[in-house]
This record gives structure tokens, sequence and C-alpha cells, in this order.
């Protein structure tokens, strides 16, 4: 069976974690996370990676694109994509968005 990307909403009733936690957050998991910032309608095609991926959104609003289905993401959100899973992301905010990357060998 394959593994599955897995979504983690922020709760609506908190405010969003700041980029310094998100960043101790991956940290505190053995990954290594960038700062990703990119301007509105940002549309990156689809790509699948060999490693383990963690998208956490710091600022804005995206959609990632997935084989069976599509899921937004907003501030605080965060989804982890297997090794070898295909998606594609486009930004929805206005003001673009801001969010981290990070990876781990499986």
């Amino acid at each position: 069976m394959k593994n599955k990307a897995v979504l983690s909403r922020w709760p609506e009733n908190r405010p969003p974690p700041k980029q310094d936690e998100i960043m101790a957050a991956l940290e505190a998991e053995g990954l290594r996370p960038y700062r990703m910032v990119d301007p509105p309608c940002t549309y990156y095609h689809t790509e699948s990676k060999s490693t383990h991926e963690v998208r956490w959104v710091v600022h804005g609003r995206m959609k990632v694109g997935l084989d069976d289905r599509e899921i937004v993401l907003d501030s605080g959100d965060r989804i982890d994509l297997p090794p070898q899973t295909p998606h594609w992301v486009r930004i929805l905010s206005d003001d673009g968005a801001v969010y981290l990357i990070a990876s781990r060998s499986i």
C-alpha cells in the first residue's frame, strides 16, 4: 500500500505559529528547513521527490494538487508528502505566500 500525504490543519481559534517556531519544530524532527517566499499566482508544475517532503505555511494560502485530490493550505497548515508523491503547487493569496520546506531521507 502506498503511503498517503498527511495534512495537519492549524486550529482556527489559535493564531498561526511564527516562522521561528515552525523552524524549531522542524529542526526538532531532524529536518533542515529552508524558507520560500513566492508572489501571487506562482505555479510549480507537477514533480515528485525521492525524499519525504514537508511544506508548512507561515503566511498566505496555497493549493497542493495530488493525484487524487487538491488541498488548500492556510497559515499554520502543514502537509507531509511521502517520497515519489507527484504534486503541484499554486500560490492563492493576493499578497503571496511564505512557507518552509524541509525533507528527510527514508
